[in-house]
């Protein structure tokens, strides 16, 4: 293609990156060939001194700021080739100071900055999509009625109790993720917890059988347990609840917006970079609750209402009493949201009412308070706004326990064979796991059962399944399949017990999720029963086979603190069952699974940039996709 007296034109180049279909990696690299065809245009003879003049001395050293200006809109004073394919987000500068000396430039995008241009431009990403203001003041008003029932404590009600039509929730993530070099590259992101697929829920017709048209019906045992219920709320706002859905769905860059990120190089080299980085994150998140933005003369405020990210990034930026600080020799408190572990408040303990429930958020998890406390939050209890994620605490947590223990299990006592090793053994379940995968339609990108993906070396160790979290809960699904057979034919009587509690426990497991996923934001009364029938029989269940290896010489089904963490969920929902709410939050709400696919989104497209000024060159990337993927989602479902 050659190029002669006009720019190239993106439009003719790549056609399919303005429908939204090419991934952001794609797209960067069609940036950089662009990027190459700016430099022979700027620096062919045709070029009038006037022109040569506006886009600098440096044609070659410039030409890729130059070429990022035109695609996002920002040309030059000449006029020439706007583009405008993306969202025209103010990117910061801040200078960290080293101890040393050294001056360490980072690039960011300020929360106010970016919460202006979408309230300017794109308010419906943030309010679920809807595109009517009418409707997304009730649903703003709705939501926050819902979060009352729960998290009374929220300062947003002592400062907008009067005008939460016009308070729009907020979550904040961070994590880390595989950068250049196999380093660790930090990413943080805001998003909001109404998801863009509230607008086409609002499209489609309900049937009103349980509340929100899923049809769950909860045991007889559990509505006797549950039989008080308090009906405060208008019809009306229950059924824009019941439209309400969670981010989960739809592509990741439409829904997550990057606030920055720091290489591996500089993360390594200089870690205070973050604490000062989330510092200034934090502040804005203050203004933004108490002062707001003022919008065609209406004025908008923001609240959090959830921290997400694993328990390691917790500790990272916040947490000192955590499972990574647990005692080894003495006790020693170490759940950031219980004092679970100290004196005879053991956090194993997971019975219906455990000695450390009365402990919940009694007692500061730090000695020093961290910067992030700087968001407006709960006063009593801080450390509330740090929440408990089912993907990290189930799917890839206590879930992996559970498959890894069981299949090592049947292996053991010889459901696979009696001839030759334990590895032989797992190569032949391996086999019928294949066939299984075949039968059923479902994918697992497990190529072979090893001692190894196990975390197995040794039988006196307790094994668990270093598997995706997808992947595990195909593994689930195929021991309970398996153990049913098992029970039929067992090769010891005693077996019996063992082998039903196998099955019910993975059973348990893998609909728990599935309860979940298939409904919103809320859960009427009836599914946070089904929901809290399965997370019983899970919970109950783990413990059960993990006491039963006490008098086995097979070592499984280890009691993880991640266990204790589900048993928090496990009681969190039966009190709001029991005080009798309406409406409960979905576990869902603070899923990391749709934040692990942008971290990694993120984190392949800067293994793709410039080093020198990666965390610009991502931002805009970032923010090119959104605006794509936001064009085409309004498109294709007539949001217009």
């Amino acid at each position: 293609m050659q190029w002669t007296q006009e720019p190239p034109n993106f439009d003719d180049y790549a056609p399919e990156c303005l429908e939204g279909k090419m991934p952001v990696i794609c797209l960067a690299k069609r940036v950089s060939k662009l990027d190459l065809g700016y430099q022979k245009f700027l620096s062919a003879d045709r070029l009038s001194d006037l022109q040569r003049k506006s886009f600098g001395s440096n044609l070659a050293i410039h030409s890729k700021r130059i070429h990022f200006r035109r695609v996002k809109g920002k040309a030059e004073e000449s006029g020439e080739g706007r583009m405008g394919i993306s969202w025209n987000v103010k990117l910061s500068n801040y200078d960290y100071r080293a101890p040393s000396g050294e001056v360490v430039p980072m690039t960011y995008v300020s929360p106010i900055s970016l919460l202006q241009y979408l309230l300017e431009k794109h308010v419906d990403v943030l309010v679920g999509g809807l595109q009517c203001p009418q409707e997304r003041a009730q649903h703003l008003d709705a939501f926050w009625q819902g979060f009352r029932l729960h998290h009374g404590d929220h300062m947003v009600f002592e400062e907008h109790g009067g005008s939460l039509s016009r308070v729009i929730p907020l979550c904040w993530h961070g994590d880390e993720g595989r950068g250049k070099r196999r380093g660790n590259t930090v990413v943080v992101s805001l998003e909001s917890p109404i998801g863009i697929q509230t607008a086409l829920q609002k499209k489609r017709k309900h049937t009103d059988t349980a509340g929100c048209g899923c049809g769950c019906n909860p045991p007889d045992s559990m509505k006797q347990k549950y039989h008080r219920e308090h009906k405060e709320m208008h019809a009306r706002t229950l059924s824009a609840l019941d439209c309400q859905w969670t981010n989960m769905k739809g592509h990741s860059f439409l829904q997550h917006f990057a606030l920055f990120i720091i290489p591996s190089v500089v993360h390594h080299a200089h870690p205070q970079v973050l604490p000062e980085m989330l510092k200034l994150i934090s502040l804005d998140f203050k203004r933004l609750f108490f002062e707001g933005l003022t919008i065609g003369g209406k004025q908008f405020c923001f609240a959090l209402i959830a921290a997400k990210g694993d328990l390691k990034w917790f500790c990272k930026i916040a947490l000192e009493r955590s499972f990574q600080n647990q005692g080894r020799v003495r006790d020693r408190p170490c759940c950031h949201e219980c004092t679970g572990g100290s004196g005879a408040l053991t956090w194993e303990d997971l019975s219906e009412n455990p000695v450390w429930a009365n402990s919940r958020y009694t007692q500061r998890p730090w000695s020093v308070p961290p910067c992030v406390i700087e968001v407006p939050f709960c006063r009593r209890a801080p450390e509330k706004q740090f929440k408990r994620d089912p993907f990290h605490c189930a799917k890839v947590g206590i879930y992996r326990d559970l498959a890894g223990s069981c299949i090592c299990w049947l292996v053991a006592k010889q459901y696979y064979g009696n001839a030759g090793d334990f590895s032989a053994k797992l190569e032949t379940c391996h086999g019928i796991f294949r066939l299984y995968c075949t039968t059923v339609g479902r994918t697992a990108a497990l190529r072979s059962f090893s001692r190894a993906l196990f975390m197995y070396p040794r039988f006196s160790a307790y094994p668990w399944a270093n598997t995706k979290g997808s992947d595990t809960m195909v593994l689930l699904s195929f021991i309970a399949v398996q153990c049913a057979g098992f029970i039929n034919a067992p090769l010891n009587p005693a077996h019996v017990v063992d082998l039903k509690l196998m099955r019910q426990t993975c059973l348990a497991a893998v609909d728990y999720f599935s309860v979940l996923n298939h409904h919103g934001l809320w859960l009427r009364r009836p599914c946070a029963m089904a929901a809290q029938v399965e997370l019983t029989k899970f919970v109950v269940g783990y413990g059960m086979l993990a006491s039963r290896c006490l008098n086995d010489q097979f070592n499984g089904w280890a009691v993880k603190p991640k266990l204790h963490l589900m048993k928090h969920a496990h009681l969190e929902m039966h009190e709001w069952l029991a005080a009798g709410l309406e409406i409960l939050p979905n576990y869902n709400v603070h899923n990391c699974e749709q934040n692990e696919d942008y971290i990694g989104r993120v984190c392949r497209l800067s293994r793709r940039l410039d080093s020198r000024r990666i965390g610009q060159r991502v931002l805009e990337c970032c923010f090119m996709k959104s605006r794509l993927m936001h064009q085409r989602f309004v498109k294709e479902n007539q949001l217009d």
